[in-house]
């Protein structure tokens, strides 16, 4: 039983480490637009699930762009997300707002996360989730209740065991997030993690 309760511990999200500026969300590219910057969004569950999968969907095609490092580079990165929002039927207002918003809100980050990983997770995610899960939950408290050096410490930590397990943190919270209310995704994690927990002899 203590092997199956360091599996659901380490399920939650890494709220934490990826509200240090380290997540994938927090390197994305904002689009620009021509009118001011949105206020400061406040935290929102209300985005449609069909405004996520664009936003989702366009993120994942502005990620691959190279950055510019040059004015006319910039320029023609620019048209290019001009072109990957209206594609997915998302305007750089809505974009912006999903981004800033994400970061705030982690119910809306999970959302986004689920919406990315999808539901075709393999074998071989499943158990690097199940590895990177094992490690990762005894650092759950430092990262909750620590210093900020401890929690800065802890989230480095946390980057290497998901490196070192071919994890992207989106990935990560993106199977937690769906493990908390997947019955099916459960049990293939509880499948997963069972010779963990299977005794070493019989009785």
């Amino acid at each position: 039983m203590a092997a199956a309760a360091a599996l659901i511990a380490g399920m939650a999200p890494l709220a934490a480490c990826a509200s240090n500026g380290e997540s994938a969300s927090a390197q994305q590219p904002q689009a620009q637009t021509t009118t001011p910057p949105p206020a400061a969004p406040q935290a929102t569950t209300g985005y449609t699930d069909a405004q996520i999968d664009a936003f989702v969907a366009a993120r994942s095609q502005i990620n691959q762009l190279t950055p510019g490092t040059t004015t006319e580079e910039q320029q023609q990165n620019q048209i290019r997300i001009s072109q990957i929002l209206q594609e997915a039927g998302v305007t750089p207002e809505q974009y912006n707002q999903i981004l800033e918003a994400s970061q705030i809100d982690q119910t809306l980050s999970n959302r986004i996360a689920v919406a990315a990983v999808g539901d075709s997770l393999s074998d071989d995610q499943l158990r690097a989730f199940v590895t990177a899960s094992a490690e990762i939950e005894p650092l759950n408290a430092t990262l909750t209740s620590g210093t900020e050096t401890e929690r800065a410490q802890a989230a480095e930590q946390i980057r290497g065991i998901l490196a070192r397990n071919n994890l992207t943190i989106e990935v990560y919270n993106g199977i937690a997030a769906q493990a908390r209310t997947n019955a099916e995704l459960q049990a293939r994690l509880q499948a997963l993690n069972a010779p963990a927990d299977a005794p070493s002899g019989s009785e």
